[in-house]
């Protein structure tokens, strides 16, 4: 059993060079989380499936053919199990599943996935780098609002060069989402451990 101090998801579009800070931001919260000896895990929505079984939410995290499987127990979403394995595929993943005891299961569609998401994250950052792209991130966050996600664990991260709406404003304001405006990626990657020290690492 290992002890989980936090989720934190991290939300963005996927062109090349958002996905690059966001990959940015995983390796340093990477970076705090051995520096002060705890288990944080930071999950991109695109590299986390959710499997489904009779007892227990499964979160598989999918990196460089090695996957970490977090056990959460479907009731009271507490963590039992923290474990890595070696997986190409999702066939070798079901492999795992089934020699880990687990008889009955099936992968949960991205909604689903989210509304667990919503359920387990201890903060979620919302990065907003570029103005060209699809904003796909807001649907993504309005979903996990109505699914009672806590807006007070919700950051929004936005480049000072992207032009927010007025309509984004006004929900900002009435949901009481925190708001955030960054002038570099070396600004953003002071917010983000200024955050993470204060609402997590400092608690502990």
């Amino acid at each position: 059993m290992t002890d989980l101090a936090a989720i934190i998801l991290l939300l963005g579009s996927y062109d090349v060079e958002t996905k690059k800070v966001l990959e940015n931001i995983k390796e340093e919260i990477a970076k705090m989380s051995i520096y002060y000896g705890e288990n944080i895990f930071t999950l991109l929505l695109e590299d986390v499936e959710i499997y489904k079984t009779d007892e227990d939410w499964i979160c598989v995290e999918k990196f460089d053919g090695k996957v970490t499987f977090i056990i959460f127990e479907r009731d009271s979403i507490k963590v039992k199990d923290v474990v890595d394995f070696k997986a190409k595929n999702e066939k070798d993943i079901v492999k795992i599943l089934k020699e880990l005891g687990y008889k009955s299961f099936v992968k949960i569609p991205i909604l689903e996935k989210l509304k667990v998401l919503a359920t387990v994250s201890s903060l979620v950052f919302v990065i907003r780098h570029r103005e060209l792209t699809r904003c796909g991130e807001y649907i993504e966050l309005v979903f996990l609002l109505s699914r009672n996600l806590d807006p007070r664990i919700v950051y929004m991260l936005v480049n000072r060069e992207v032009e927010i709406s007025a309509m984004l404003k006004e929900l900002i304001d009435y949901i009481e989402i925190n708001f955030r405006v960054y002038e570099s990626e070396g600004d953003l990657l002071e917010t983000v451990r200024r955050i993470l020290y204060y609402k997590i690492l400092s608690n502990k």
